[in-house]
């Protein structure tokens, strides 16, 4: 008799030290659709496609600090976000091609020029950078300059780059990136024409990235 009540005890505290470790994750940045829990070591979330299609997977930290609605719908719903030119029609005539040339990080640097006007990037923050998709996340600076109305031109090493700020997550700016792109690039990113980032990213975060085949749930 002692046995098992001592079992109970055991099994009693087992489950509360669960529950202890195994909660709902409040987001930074909440996203539709997407819900966290804690567990002992990272996070297990469902992710709601825009089809009803409930994806389940873990991560090590919260994704609302690195992705965007749209980031989940192109790797977990295979629905690709449209990139468009943020604030007024821009006029965004594309730059000629230039044929792509491998330049070290000291090069790079030494063209890099300073403006005095506020930046719109953390120029030390990529989010992500997918290679698969030929997409890329900057971090907004903050407090976020105000894009209305204002045309904005992203260069990527001399090629002109589609960019939109994500309704959900403000804080992220997703521009698209060329296929024949080779990192270190040269990002110079303008507003009304006047340069607010100049930098080079050396590409460290670049990675093709898994996709998940979607599995419905009841």
């Amino acid at each position: 008799m002692r046995l098992k009540t001592s079992l109970l005890y055991v099994l009693s505290a087992l489950l509360l030290t669960m529950c202890r470790s195994y909660g709902v994750k409040e987001l930074n940045n909440p996203i539709a659709g997407l819900d966290c829990r804690s567990l002992k070591q990272g996070l297990e979330c469902n992710y709601t496609c825009p089809d009803g299609t409930v994806i389940t997977f873990n991560y090590e930290d919260d994704p609302s600090l690195s992705a965007t609605k749209g980031d989940l719908d192109r790797q977990f719903c295979g629905i690709a976000p449209p990139l468009t030119p943020t604030g007024s029609p821009a006029s965004l005539s594309p730059t000629p091609m230039a044929t792509p040339t491998i330049l070290t990080l000291a090069t790079l640097a030494t063209t890099a020029t300073t403006s005095s006007t506020q930046p719109l990037l953390l120029e030390d923050t990529v989010t992500m950078c997918d290679l698969g998709s030929n997409l890329i996340n900057f971090r907004i600076v903050e407090p976020a300059p105000d894009l209305t109305a204002k045309t904005l031109d992203v260069q990527i090493q001399a090629h002109t780059s589609a960019c939109y700020v994500n309704p959900t997550n403000p804080s992220v700016l997703t521009c698209s990136i060329s296929d024949d792109i080779v990192f270190p690039a040269r990002i110079v990113v303008s507003l009304n024409g006047a340069v607010v980032n100049d930098f080079v990213y050396n590409g460290i975060a670049c990675v093709i990235l898994p996709t998940r085949t979607p599995q419905s749930y009841p």
